[in-house]
């Protein structure tokens, strides 16, 4: 009786936790692989990468002409994309794994602590929705209010819509 059997007299749940205890190995061995070229690559561009961009960031695929890594923010996917040249050349220049390598593409990947930093500076996002939205009617109100008017008096033949023009123009 060399091959373990599960205890019968365990509940499902320990089962369960038994089963999914440990991963696929084809999984285990991609997920090694991936990790492996990520220590590689923060290695590589420790001296380029901003280091909350190196800190977030994680190889996801890999071919011999693509490298496809995420990051935490658009920002840091935007920096990645602009200077995509240059680390292409420091790779293809240091690295054996990467000498090969022609594009690399960047996704942008939610964590839970990103959505958790969102959240809290949401309320400034809101604000400062709100003061563009003030100076964008600022900005705009003299020309726009003259316009409207203009359209309000000879253009528009329907009453209640050259009310509620000429109500919006004096606002």
């Amino acid at each position: 009786m060399s091959k373990k059997q599960p205890n019968r007299l365990a509940k499902l749940i320990d089962h369960q936790a038994f089963a999914g205890s440990a991963l696929p190995q084809t999984l285990a061995d991609n997920m090694q692989f991936y990790i492996k070229a990520t220590n590689e690559i923060k290695a590589l561009l420790v001296d380029c990468l901003p280091e909350e961009i190196l800190n977030s960031c994680w190889v996801v695929g890999l071919t011999a002409e693509q490298l496809v890594l995420s990051v935490s923010s658009m920002t840091a996917a935007n920096h990645i994309r602009y200077l995509q040249s240059a680390y292409l050349q420091v790779l293809n220049e240091q690295s054996i794994t990467f000498k090969q390598l022609k594009q690399i593409r960047v996704i942008v990947a939610n964590t839970s602590t990103e959505n958790h930093l969102s959240k809290s500076s949401s309320g400034l996002a809101a604000a400062s929705s709100k003061s563009r939205k003030a100076n964008k009617n600022q900005a705009l109100s003299q020309n726009t209010k003259r316009t409207i008017s203009q359209a309000a008096e000879h253009v528009t033949t329907d009453e209640n819509l050259k009310k509620a023009l000429l109500r919006l123009a004096n606002h």
